[in-house]
């Protein structure tokens, strides 16, 4: 058995320790960018209490401020002009996934020289990250992508219509700061589409044909989180527990994910991304039943095992379990309101080609049975 597990630098986790991030900064110096984006943080004093922290450790700072939707080549670009132009000592990152990762591109970029393309994987010149980043601190506001504990950041190059990454153990942030508190505002098909992210990053690890021990076991526990918690914080956003069980099951998910590599699900969900600017955790939930019912084969006692997790219950006939598991999912995402048709999101017939070849980056490396195009294709139009 051989293995290597990355992680970020220091995970701090707990309701009300965001109160602590003036302290944490100061640790690494008293200049610092804060990259954020849309109104979210702002309507819900997170910002105000981000600033005022930082300012009462008498540390300054700047912000960069993302516009809506998934991070672009062009947003990149605009923000390492700005580090570059400011030099911080430290990037902080608040927001989702996106945010984050657009946090580790900019701490990347100060020391890397040249721009974002030329670090992504096959949309660009997929040059190694060979210097130091920027310290980054990473503070997540929803309980999804875990991207806070995960070595790559994820663009989309508008002018290829893909989303790809940058990737290297040395994007994982110095600091992880995980306080549920930050979810408590979050709106209910956020935090069902977000959820579901996470328990497809999740299921997917465990079953990757690159699964390790440690992932596997977190990835376990984290799927008995999702079964036990997304539904009721969909339903009551206010509910501490729930929150706080679901930003677990995300940091779980990014551990896997960033250990263990992913499957097909998410492979599509990259180039529906990019074709059609569908969110990646819709995307990934409008998948997963169909992902794990093509797999089922292949993995039948790792499927059985999930549906024991997702419901708490012992099936027996192992067949049954791993059946189990796949229905359970398809009833979850009717239950928290998840689409089930590309078709609603402005998916057309003359997509589907880009979409099929678009569906082979890194990800689906990880899927259990390999997939043809012609598969592939045949998933997507279950879902037209």
């Amino acid at each position: 058995m051989n293995f290597t597990f990355h992680t970020a630098g220091e995970i701090i986790f707990g309701a009300g320790k965001f109160d602590e991030l003036g302290s944490i900064a100061r640790r690494f110096g008293q200049r610092v960018l804060l990259c954020i984006r849309g109104s979210h943080l702002q309507e819900h004093g997170i910002l105000s209490k981000s600033t005022g922290s930082l300012a009462d450790m008498q540390i300054e700072f700047s912000l960069f401020s993302l516009p809506e939707g998934e991070p672009t080549v062009q947003d990149v670009e605009l923000g390492a002009a700005q580090v570059r132009k400011e030099n911080p000592e430290l990037i902080i990152s608040i927001g989702g996934g996106s945010t984050i990762d657009t946090g580790k591109a900019l701490a990347a970029l100060a020391s890397n020289a040249g721009s974002v393309e030329d670090y992504l994987e096959g949309a660009g010149r997929n040059l190694p990250i060979s210097h130091l980043p920027l310290p980054h601190v990473a503070i997540p506001t929803t309980a999804g992508t875990g991207a806070e504990v995960t070595k790559n950041a994820v663009i989309t190059s508008e002018e290829n219509k893909v989303k790809r990454s940058m990737r290297s153990p040395l994007l994982l942030p110095n600091v992880a700061l995980l306080d549920p508190n930050l979810t408590l505002s979050l709106p209910a098909r956020i935090t069902a589409e977000t959820g579901m992210d996470a328990l497809t990053q999740l299921i997917e690890s465990y079953v990757s044909l690159k699964a390790q021990p440690i992932p596997s076991a977190l990835a376990i526990d984290g799927i008995r989180l999702v079964g036990r918690h997304l539904r009721t914080a969909v339903q009551d956003g206010s509910n501490l527990p729930a929150r706080e069980g679901m930003m677990l099951a995300a940091l779980f998910s990014g551990i896997a994910l960033a250990n263990s590599g992913l499957g097909a699900a998410h492979g599509i969900a990259a180039a529906l991304g990019g074709i059609g600017n569908i969110p990646h955790g819709r995307a990934c939930a409008m998948l997963l039943p169909l992902v794990m019912r093509f797999n089922l084969p292949a993995c039948t006692e790792r499927f059985a095992q999930i549906a024991e997790a997702l419901t708490g219950e012992h099936e027996a006939d192992q067949k049954k379990a791993a059946e189990n598991a796949v229905t359970f999912v398809e009833q979850l995402c009717r239950d928290i309101g998840i689409s089930r048709k590309f078709t609603e999101e402005g998916i057309e017939e003359r997509d589907i080609p880009a979409l099929v070849s678009g569906s082979f980056g890194s990800s689906m490396r990880g899927n259990p049975i390999p997939l043809s195009k012609e598969q592939v294709e045949q998933i997507i139009r279950e879902l037209l």
